[in-house]
């Protein structure tokens, strides 16, 4: 995994990072009462906003946007990732999550599965970590991610190739390691 900023981040994204760096301030995190859907009113279609819960199932959509909706083939609002996507596919789309939670940085990735069976579309991903604005929240503790997902879809995969990267992680090919691209942003 790569912890460098990349160097061709799309212009959506470049803008949404530092939004939401400025609106970071010091802290380690934004509150998520920084979080004012106005403010982000130029990507509000390409949104989602993913609650952290305890539990099995952790990544809650409250918000998903018209667009990310279109893009990824299914409306997850109000609903859970884990429920939604497939065992074997689930980390494609959690582990941009988990290493933000990990990292408590934003994560830039370009794979994301389609949510119908055996097909993979490859684009741009910004995932946002927002802190609980509560005493017993704390400024470490991620309750909710603002995600980004760019429209512009570049190609389609087949899941049992992808899959199979994933199993050998410590011995993927530079050509799995390009689908599935998973970079912390230093902030």
């Amino acid at each position: 995994m790569d912890t460098q900023t990349p160097s061709l981040l799309p212009d959506d994204a470049l803008v949404a990072l530092a939004f939401w760096k400025r609106l970071r301030g010091e802290r380690p995190l934004p509150r998520r009462s920084d979080f004012k859907p106005a403010q982000w009113a130029r990507w509000m279609s390409d949104l989602s906003i993913i609650e952290l819960h305890k539990g099995d199932n952790r990544f809650f959509v409250s918000l998903h946007g018209g667009r990310t909706g279109d893009i990824i083939g299914v409306n997850l609002h109000k609903r859970y990732i884990e429920e939604t996507i497939l065992n074997q596919d689930r980390s494609f789309a959690l582990d941009p999550y988990r290493e933000s939670e990990r990292t408590l940085c934003p994560t830039f990735s370009t794979m994301t599965p389609m949510l119908y069976p055996s097909v993979f579309h490859a684009f741009p991903r910004l995932v946002l970590p927002f802190t609980d604005d509560t005493s017993e929240g704390g400024p470490n503790r991620i309750d909710r991610f603002v995600t980004w997902i760019g429209s512009h879809a570049t190609q389609r995969y087949d899941a049992q190739t992808l899959c199979a990267g994933l199993q050998g992680r410590t011995n993927r090919s530079e050509q799995d390691l390009d689908r599935l691209s998973l970079t912390v942003l230093p902030v």
